[in-house]
């Protein structure tokens, strides 16, 4: 199959699972992983960060808080954010969360056998906007739904990422273990955590991450 036809297929697969999930969904970005730069990891992300905003401008104004007009990676692929800052509801031995990194040639893989409801938690020690997630998997595993819960403050009570309804909104995520797929949040969130809970996935939830976010100050 040539480049140009996996790319149709990988498309009208996208469409259908966009059907199952949400009709409003706004999958931003889904392509081919970037070759490996060991010199400046998180470039491909600012490659493809153009294309992302073009897809998913943003439906509603968010509040000053929470305003970010140009979303960056912020921090898991170049290193920015420690490994003690990301933590997991569980994985195995092989695949700890602080290897769920975009790009990276290792990847989280959470215990499903006795974890029902796995999560990977970011922490961001200061308030942050965040505007969006891109996920990948691994190999034969990948999530193919998930919530995006967050902290504003480390003491506050968890909040989940919303539509435009108001409702808790589920994430269209991977259709593989390799490609990429970017989702832009409908209004940015202030947090200092970020969690991404999957809901359904192949095999086994596994997911290597970005935020995309302003970093403040």
């Amino acid at each position: 199959m040539d480049e140009a036809a996996a790319l149709v297929l990988m498309l009208s697969v996208m469409a259908v699972l966009l059907v199952g999930v949400e009709s409003q969904q706004r999958v931003c970005y889904s392509g081919p992983p970037p070759e490996p730069d060991s010199d400046n990891p998180d470039d491909w992300m600012k490659q493809v960060m153009p294309e992302i905003r073009k897809r998913c401008p943003g439906r509603r104004q968010p509040t000053p808080a929470a305003e970010c007009s140009s979303p960056q990676p912020l921090g898991m692929v170049n290193g920015t954010i420690r490994d003690d800052r990301i933590t997991a509801s569980s994985s195995y031995s092989c695949c700890p969360a602080s290897d769920g990194r975009l790009n990276n040639n290792n990847g989280w893989v959470a215990y499903t056998f006795e974890d029902a409801n796995p999560w990977i938690e970011v922490d961001l020690v200061e308030p942050t906007v965040v505007t969006g997630v891109t996920t990948q998997g691994l190999y034969g595993y990948y999530v193919t739904a998930y919530k995006v819960a967050y902290k504003k403050q480390p003491s506050s009570e968890r909040e989940h990422v919303t539509d435009g309804n108001g409702k808790v909104k589920v994430f269209v995520g991977n259709i593989d273990g390799n490609n990429p797929v970017t989702n832009l949040f409908d209004e940015s969130v202030a947090a200092t955590v970020v969690r991404i809970e999957p809901t359904d996935w192949q095999h086994e939830a596994s997911l290597r991450l970005e935020l995309l976010g302003c970093r403040r100050g």
